[in-house]
C-alpha cells in the first residue's frame, strides 16, 4: 500500500471527524459546552466500555515481554524529561505539567492508531499495537487518572481521595476487564454486542468533541507547544526505536507506529474533566495530529 493510498484510507477518514468538529465549532453549530458534555459522556460510559472490551480480549499470553517493557521504559524516561521541562522551564502548574508530559508520550492509540492498524493489517495481525493499547490503557492511563485525582482536586482527606479514585468509571472498567481476562472468563454474547456497539462510539465522539474545543483556540504555537509537539513526533519515537535496537533488534515496526501516533486525546479529555488549562495541550494534539498525517502513512 502506497503512502498516498494509506493517507486517503484510512488516515484521512479517521482524522475527518476532528475536522468536522472543528468546522461545526467555528460556525457555531456546536458549542464548547456541548462538546464538554459529549466528552464527559465518552469518558464515563463509552470509553470505559471500549477499554473493558479491549482489555478483556487482549491475548496476554502472546505478549512479547521485552519489546513492550522497552516501550514502557521509553515512556518513563521521556515523561520524566517532559515533566521537568513543563514544570521547571516553562513554569506550568503541576496538573498541567503532568498532562503536557502525558501528551508527549501517550499516543492516540485507542482512538487513532488502533483503528488504522485494524484496517491496515487486519484484526488478527496487530499484536504489538494491542500490547501498546493494553499497557497504555491499564498501567499508564490508570496512573494519570490517579495522579489527577490526587493533584488536580483540592481535597486533603485521604479517605475521600481514595474513594474517588476507586469510583472512577475508567479504572473500574480496566480492573474488571483485566480480572476477567486473567480468570479466563468469556463474555456472554449479549455483553459482547453491548461492548462492541457502545465502545465503537468512543473514538468518534471523543475526537469530534476535541475538534469543537480546538475551534475556539488560536492555533499559533508558542514555545511550549513547539517543544512538546517535537517531543511527541521525534523524541519519543526515537527513544522507542533506540531502545528496541538495543533490546529487541528486528522487533515489529508496529511499535514505532504506535509511538509515532499523534498526542492522545486522553490528555485533553482529562484536562477538561479536571478543570485544567487546555490551550497548550489542545495545540499539541492538533499540531501533532496534522503533522503525523504523512509520517504515519509512511510508517504504515
Amino acid at each position: 500500500m502506497t503512502i498516498l493510498q494509506t493517507l486517503l484510507n484510512p488516515i484521512l477518514p479517521v482524522f475527518a471527524i476532528v475536522a468536522i468538529g472543528y468546522g461545526l465549532g467555528r460556525t457555531g453549530h456546536t458549542t464548547v459546552e456541548q462538546a464538554r458534555a459529549l466528552n464527559r459522556f465518552a469518558l464515563t460510559l463509552m470509553l470505559p466500555t471500549l477499554l473493558f472490551g479491549l482489555i478483556v480480549r487482549a491475548p496476554l499470553e502472546d505478549f512479547e515481554a521485552t519489546p513492550i517493557a522497552t516501550y514502557a521504559a521509553a515512556e518513563a524516561v521521556v515523561f520524566a524529561l517532559g515533566f521537568a521541562l513543563a514544570r521547571y522551564v516553562f513554569h506550568r502548574p503541576l496538573a498541567e505539567a503532568l498532562l503536557l508530559a502525558m501528551a508527549g508520550i501517550f499516543s492516540n492509540t485507542v482512538l487513532y492508531v488502533l483503528p488504522l492498524s485494524i484496517i491496515l493489517y487486519g484484526q488478527g495481525n496487530i499484536l504489538p499495537v494491542t500490547e501498546i493499547v493494553t499497557l497504555d490503557s491499564t498501567l499508564v492511563f490508570a496512573s494519570f487518572i490517579i495522579a489527577m485525582e490526587v493533584f488536580a482536586k483540592t481535597r486533603t482527606n485521604l479517605k475521600r481521595t481514595l474513594l474517588s479514585i476507586a469510583k472512577t468509571p475508567l479504572l473500574i472498567a480496566m480492573a474488571s476487564g483485566l480480572t476477567l481476562n486473567l480468570l479466563g472468563i468469556t463474555l456472554p454474547a449479549p455483553v459482547e454486542t453491548f461492548v462492541d456497539f457502545n465502545g465503537g462510539a468512543a473514538a468518534p465522539v471523543a475526537l469530534f468533541s476535541l475538534g469543537v474545543v480546538l475551534s475556539q483556540a488560536p492555533l499559533t504555537p508558542d514555545r511550549t507547544v513547539v517543544a512538546f509537539t517535537l517531543i511527541k513526533l521525534a523524541v519519543f519515537p526515537l527513544a522507542v526505536w533506540a531502545g528496541l535496537e538495543i533490546t529487541s533488534p528486528g522487533a515489529s515496526q508496529q511499535y514505532i507506529l504506535g509511538s509515532a501516533g499523534p498526542a492522545g486525546a486522553m490528555a485533553f479529555s482529562l484536562a477538561l474533566l479536571y478543570g485544567v488549562r487546555t490551550d497548550a495541550i489542545a495545540k499539541v494534539i492538533i499540531w501533532s495530529s496534522v503533522l503525523t498525517l504523512f509520517t504515519l502513512a509512511a510508517l504504515a
